[in-house]
This record gives structure tokens, C-alpha cells and sequence, in this order.
């Protein structure tokens, strides 16, 4: 989905990039799909990164994105907010609790190629918008710890 989505937004903005981190099952096909659809130039698969490297590729990205269709909660979208990067994600379960749209990103409908994109672009052409929003989300992030996680889960099971 955001490959498709990364195909329109290169169009408009040629000097747009795309950078993967992780790996998985469909990284080949991925990589497969990139060079079928000559977005080589464009997108760069970085594989397994460290805590160091995420937290500056999240620190420079204009936008971080997750198109996935399910999530039990969105900890990467709080990771890339608490750098003060905004968000566009599938409005799927997970991902609509931990993105506060439309303040701290976007959620769009899951596999909707052309939101994606629209969404992004808007972030990627929009200067003072990805400011405002990259503003709330370094606030909307700071209220999450694993502390307070803790905390909340003793006192659901009233053990404290």
C-alpha cells in the first residue's frame, strides 16, 4: 500500500524518498514491486536498525507512515510523535487509539492507496501544518510511559 501510495507522491515531488526500516516474510517482494514499478532511485530498504538509528530516522523524517491493516497498538506511532514526527496511518483497530486525529497524524481508510498519498502530500507540502501537528504529537506522546501502563493494568486488575 505505501509503496503504490509512494509511486503517486513521486510524481508530484520527484525528489520525494521512501525509507523501510525493519524486514520480514515480504521484504523481496517488496523490493520486487519497488524495482517493477522504477522506484528504485527512490526508495531504500535500511533493514533491522538499532534503538539509535530509529529514533534518528524517525527524528528525520518529514512523515511516518503505517498502512498496516491490523496492530494491537500503534507503540511505533508514539515512537515517531515523541520525535515530533506526524503520522499517517490505516484507520484500523490499534492504530485509532494511539493516532489523534487529526491532530498528531492522519488515519485513513486501510488500503486506500490514494489517501495515503493526498494525506502525505498535504503533510509534505504543507510546512506550517506538519509543525502544528508535529507539536502536538511530541505532547500527545509524553503521556504514555510504561509506567503509567503499569500503573493503569495493576489498577484494572485491582491489584493496587
Amino acid at each position: 500500500v505505501l509503496i503504490q501510495a509512494f509511486a503517486l507522491i513521486a510524481k508530484r515531488m520527484p525528489t520525494a524518498r521512501l525509507i523501510i526500516a525493519g524486514s520480514g516474510e515480504e521484504e523481496d517482494n517488496l523490493k520486487q514491486l519497488v524495482k517493477q514499478m522504477g522506484l528504485s532511485e527512490g526508495v531504500e530498504f535500511a533493514g533491522k536498525v538499532n534503538e539509535e538509528e530509529k529514533v534518528s530516522l524517525l527524528q528525520q523524517a518529514w512523515v511516518f507512515v503505517n498502512p498496516s491493516y491490523m496492530e494491537g497498538w500503534g507503540i511505533t506511532t508514539i515512537e515517531a510523535n515523541a520525535c515530533g514526527t506526524t503520522v499517517v496511518a490505516a484507520d484500523v483497530p490499534g492504530l485509532r487509539d494511539s493516532v489523534n486525529n487529526p491532530h498528531t497524524g492522519f488515519l485513513v481508510p486501510h488500503g486506500d492507496t490514494q489517501a495515503f498519498a493526498q494525506k502525505i502530500l498535504l503533510l509534505f507540502t504543507n510546512n506550517g501544518l506538519r509543525y502544528t501537528m508535529g507539536r502536538h504529537a511530541v505532547t500527545w506522546a509524553k503521556q504514555f510511559s510504561w509506567e503509567k501502563s503499569a500503573q493503569k493494568s495493576l489498577e484494572l486488575l485491582n491489584l493496587n
